[in-house]
């Protein structure tokens, strides 16, 4: 049994390394990403401005939505970009006018196919 326990004190190891590498990436880039399939907690900022940006997508230019965002479970206010395609940026735009600013965002699909759907956190105080 001591080398099941041993195996999972590893991977227990292994898991908080690469969750520790996987913040200070976060924490370099003034962007936000949320991995296919993965989900990521976002405050979202909309007094500091919602504005139209246009990227460059396999060599064609679309237009995306910058919500300006900091992820409250860094400890770190830093302000970052969270660019969306219209259809994810839709369904933002309606959890911010019901009021909400902390938001899930889970993100499905991937390429031009990807789209982020919030659900509503409830807050404390």
């Amino acid at each position: 049994m001591s080398t099941s326990t041993t195996n999972q004190e590893q991977e227990s190891i292994v898991n908080k390394n690469i969750s520790d590498i996987d913040k200070i990436l976060s924490a370099s880039s003034q962007y936000v990403t949320i991995q296919a399939g993965g989900k990521g907690m976002l405050q979202f900022l909309p007094q500091k401005g919602i504005n139209e940006v246009e990227k460059m997508y396999n060599g064609q230019p679309v237009k995306k939505i910058r919500f300006i965002v900091f992820d409250p479970n860094t400890g770190s206010n830093t302000e970052k970009f969270f660019d969306v395609g219209k259809r994810s940026a839709r369904l933002i735009v309606d959890k911010l006018k019901a009021g909400h600013r902390t938001l899930k965002i889970e993100r499905i699909g991937s390429g031009k196919d990807t789209l982020y759907i919030p659900t509503e956190v409830s807050s404390v105080g």
